[in-house]
């Protein structure tokens, strides 16, 4: 995969909503390779073990944000709502890309989780994987980004009971 045109890390709310701010930025751009899986779970419910899992796996919660993506075509279009899980790294805030001077910033350690048609809930998140190691980027965030296919499929893997995480470092807003 190619390597993005820049990249940095952030804390910042104000980066996270601007990345968001163009859609479904929270996957990234076509360019880089998407994941999705389908949960046997509500939205909610996979919302709450995705973070739970993520906290197992030593990432915290920096954002959970409510979306309302555009759906279906221009006559007949509405907006459907999705949660995006935004992700701190173990070392220290978010990773974000962009993949070019034009393009919207990407939020590479983020899940998106909506109701999709027939009323299953899909899970979407981006690969984070490049040719080569972006300047800024540390081996432990390459880690924290390779890790989250991992950490999403032992979310969603059945258990009888998951246990509901505190999430003191949540960020509520309205994209």
């Amino acid at each position: 995969m190619k390597n993005p045109f820049r990249f940095w890390m952030t804390g910042g709310a104000a980066m996270i909503l601007a990345a968001l701010s163009g859609g479904t930025r929270a996957m990234g751009t076509d360019d880089r390779p998407v994941h999705s899986r389908v949960s046997r779970y509500s939205v909610q419910d996979t919302v709450t073990r995705i973070e739970a899992s993520a906290l197992r796996h030593g990432l915290t919660i920096m954002a959970r944000l409510q979306q309302a993506a555009p759906h279906g075509r221009a006559e007949r279009e509405t907006f459907e709502p999705r949660l995006i899980i935004v992700l701190e790294s173990s070392q220290g805030g978010t990773p974000v890309s962009m993949d070019g001077p034009n393009e919207m910033p990407a939020l590479l350690l983020s899940v998106t989780v909506h109701q999709g048609e027939g009323g299953t809930t899909e899970v979407w998140f981006s690969d984070g994987t490049f040719d080569e190691l972006p300047d800024g980027m540390t081996p432990e965030v390459r880690h924290d980004l390779a890790d989250l296919p991992s950490l999403v499929d032992e979310a969603l893997a059945f258990e009888s009971d998951t246990e509901v995480p505190e999430v003191t470092r949540q960020l509520v807003l309205q994209a």
